[in-house]
């Protein structure tokens, strides 16, 4: 592995070339500053962005107007669905869905056994979400308003403490921060897998441009 990064990170999210990183500073004065940072994977080069790069890449082509109704974009997941539709998710279980256009057309809070949901990934019509409270994963049918299938919890160990989760040619990639692991299910037959396993917890997968990138407690590495 090669450690790209070990500044304070509000958000990391994947583009063409690589990643956007929110780098978060707390001044002298106590406030907070948030700066964004570029990182080419093939050229493997940091660089200087910008807010607007950082949302576009997060939120498509009406991020402007769905950040405005956001607020805190920093905090929250978002996924771009197949017909253009964006879901974006808090950590609260706070769920919404916007049009292609920017229009917030659902909102509400989502909740597996009275724990909180978080995190998004798009799989055709259905959002993945996973359940740390309950080391679960489920899918969820915005058309019906229903969870339709979980996997994990109860006295399962497939998962312990999800905390994020990606969606690369219908393998689901699912961050386990308790066991240090990534483990996949194959959308084909929901077969759950080992993939990674890392000595310290771990926050995010990112696939892009070819590579690899991890969000690690001790920075962002490169596999």
């Amino acid at each position: 592995m090669k450690k790209l990064m070990d500044i304070d990170i509000a958000d990391i999210i994947p583009f063409s070339k690589g990643i956007i990183v929110a780098r978060k500073d707390t001044l002298k004065s106590g406030e907070v500053r948030i700066s964004f940072i570029t990182y080419d994977v093939k050229l493997e080069r940091p660089s200087q962005s910008t807010k607007g790069a950082y949302l576009f890449n997060k939120f498509g082509d009406a991020y402007e107007k769905i950040t405005e109704q956001l607020g805190d974009y920093l905090s929250c997941d978002a996924v771009v669905l197949p017909n253009k539709h964006v879901a974006v998710a808090y950590k609260t279980g706070e769920l919404g869905l916007f049009d292609e256009k920017g229009t917030l057309y659902w909102t509400g809070d989502l909740q597996y056994r009275d724990c909180p949901v978080s995190g998004v990934a798009a799989e055709k019509k259905y959002l993945w979400c996973v359940v740390p409270d309950n080391n679960c994963v489920i899918r969820y049918s915005p058309v019906t308003e229903k969870i339709v299938l979980r996997i994990g919890g109860d006295s399962s160990t497939a998962f312990l403490n999800p905390v994020s989760i990606t969606n690369y040619n219908d393998v689901l990639y699912i961050c386990n921060h308790q066991s240090f692991k990534i483990r996949t299910i194959d959308l084909k037959n929901f077969t759950v897998s080992d993939y990674k396993e890392f000595e310290e917890p771990i926050y995010r997968y990112i696939r892009t441009n070819d590579r690899e990138i991890v969000e690690l407690e001790s920075g962002v590495y490169m596999l």
